[in-house]
């Protein structure tokens, strides 16, 4: 019934978005992608309970932008996922956690969800924007709208005022990242942010500074750790346990700047104040001091047909939650994840072989690999080159070394070690198809969260993609 009644209330909003076009003055532009990939994978249970299985599926995402011009003043932007699998996908949430996304042969695919729709005026004072909108900043440490090859994307119930000086934008923001309470503020979140950006194409650097004080009540922490934000898998200690931010100061700097054929920037940020913990001595939630920080780098090197690049990333974990002090970075975004197997399937005791949560995909995290009182988080090194044969034919090879960046006594840190080869040809314009083979080493932290496994089990694994964007 919900069903049935979610596509007939997609086709009342599209009616309407048709009649108003007629009606009014304003033109209607569409933007958008489809994406699809064939994925194959051995091993990802490293041997849990015995299970040797593969996993392989067929999925896909269809995302449409539809954009209401109603003047040079006043616009009216939106986002459609056309299809998704909310139980085994990353499905759109409230909070626009996932970006949508469809196995085929799955015959609980829903369609047509508006996840984001939000009014933009545009005036000599500046931008208002006001709505459900996407917002990135920097390299994605923490916010990231996302891609076409993303699965997740930073979507936040926003009033935005930007202002334009030449090559600095100035902006402040209200956020609502989950209203859960109209009466008084038992169950609720307010954001307040903001930010000053410096972008000069002239002389190629950008860069800015963004500050954001992050308030919650104590009900919204216990709403955060059943609802899951960070998409941790179900069987996973980490997604009832882990600390989340009730009153926080967050900072986040980054540059970019290119000289010659080098192109060298990094993004760095700290979150500091008070966070809601698991305490495992009595079972309880609790309170605590935060203070975690998280940072990434990055070098690439663009010469004519060759491109080389190499990415470091830090996020800091947690070797004891049941103490006062909170140093897990636990708001890392989804979306900066290395390895085609290694980031985007979970594996071991995490992936999906129980009932709870099988068949799951693109789920990835490599932050989930603590044992029980402790949190991972992670370090990791991803080096690659890439070499244009034609305008239309391209093949890169990178290289993906992981490890926790916090551990307990006796706990291994080794995550893995991964090598991807890929190769893209564009057929006709934005049509592009590929196919990536990978080979990961899992390292002994794979198999530090299952006290029964002491063998790691190598992991290959092997896509075909399509994309089409208009």
């Amino acid at each position: 019934m919900k069903k049935h009644m979610s596509n007939w209330v997609g086709k009342i909003i599209l009616m309407g978005l048709w009649v108003a076009s007629q009606a009014l003055p304003v033109s209607v532009n569409f933007g958008g992608n489809f994406r699809s990939e064939g994925d194959y994978y051995t091993n990802l249970t490293q041997g849990f309970n015995g299970d040797d299985s593969k996993k392989q599926f067929i999925r896909g995402r269809f995302l449409v932008d539809p954009n209401l011009m109603v003047d040079d003043h006043f616009s009216v932007r939106s986002q459609w996922s056309l299809l998704e699998s909310p139980n085994i996908t990353p499905s759109i949430t409230p909070l626009g956690t996932g970006m949508g996304g469809f196995v085929y042969g799955d015959p609980s695919t829903s369609g047509l969800v508006l996840n984001r729709a939000w009014l933009e005026w545009s005036s000599d004072f500046g931008v208002v924007r006001l709505g459900r909108m996407p917002f990135s900043w920097g390299y994605g440490l923490l916010w990231d709208a996302g891609g076409t090859w993303d699965d997740f994307g930073t979507t936040l119930d926003r009033l935005e005022y930007r202002l334009h000086l030449g090559h600095i934008v100035g902006a402040l923001a209200y956020s609502k990242p989950r209203k859960k309470s109209v009466w008084g503020h038992k169950n609720d979140a307010d954001f307040f942010t903001f930010y000053l950006q410096y972008d000069n194409p002239e002389s190629d650097v950008e860069g800015g500074i963004i500050y954001e004080k992050q308030t919650r009540s104590n009900a919204q922490g216990s709403e955060l750790d059943s609802g899951n934000p960070n998409n941790y898998p179900d069987n996973s200690p980490l997604k009832d346990h882990t600390p989340y931010p009730l009153n926080a100061n967050v900072v986040d700097l980054y540059l970019r700047k290119t000289v010659g054929y080098f192109t060298l920037g990094g993004e760095a940020n700290w979150m500091t104040g008070e966070a809601n913990k698991y305490d495992y001595t009595d079972n309880s939630t609790k309170n605590a001091t935060l203070n975690a920080v998280a940072g990434t780098a990055n070098v690439t090197y663009e010469f004519h047909k060759l491109k080389a690049f190499t990415e470091f990333l830090y996020a800091s974990g947690d070797s004891n939650l049941s103490n006062e002090q909170l140093t897990g970075f636990v708001l890392l975004h989804p979306n900066r994840r290395a390895g085609f197997i290694l980031g985007r399937e979970l594996l071991g005791k995490y992936s999906s072989v129980d009932s709870t949560g099988s068949g799951k995909v693109g789920n990835g995290s490599m932050v989930v690999y603590g044992k029980d009182g402790s949190f991972s988080g992670v370090i990791f090194v991803r080096p690659g080159i890439r070499f244009d044969w034609s305008p239309s034919l391209a093949s890169g090879l990178e290289v993906v070394y992981a490890q926790k960046a916090s551990v307990t006594e006796g706990e291994e840190r080794h995550l893995g070690t991964e090598i991807d080869f890929g190769t893209d040809y564009s057929v006709y314009k934005n049509f592009d198809l590929g196919v990536n083979v990978g080979v990961l080493f899992p390292g002994k932290g794979i198999l530090s969260a299952m006290s029964t496994l002491t063998e790691t089990r190598n992991v290959f694994g092997f896509r075909t993609t399509a994309s089409l964007r208009f």
